[in-house]
């Protein structure tokens, strides 16, 4: 793994939080059911989305933008696979923080 842009990171971060707080104030405000299953089918998906852009671009920062398609820049990354927490504890030293 190479060296993280943790400016980039930070900001796109950032950029993931403020998306989920929209969804967080309009369940707020709205809380309906409709408006909470078009949180979940809709605003969701935009959180996860820019939560893999954080994750694919952490290297290479704004370049990453000319060096992935838009596809590599949303996908879910490598890194995290799909496991159970005991399958990822198992693959890396890992303690929970209580």
């Amino acid at each position: 793994m190479g060296n993280i842009d943790i400016e980039w990171l930070k900001a796109t971060l950032a950029d993931a939080a403020e998306e989920l707080q929209r969804a967080i104030d309009r369940l707020e405000t709205d809380g309906g059911e409709k408006d909470a299953e078009h949180i979940v089918t809709h605003d969701l998906v935009h959180v996860y989305a820019k939560l893999n852009y954080a994750v694919n671009t952490r290297e290479l920062g704004p370049l990453a933008l000319e060096a992935l398609t838009e596809d590599e820049l949303i996908a879910w990354p490598e890194i995290m696979p799909f496991a159970t927490l005991d399958e990822l504890e198992a693959m890396v030293d890992f303690e929970p923080k209580n």
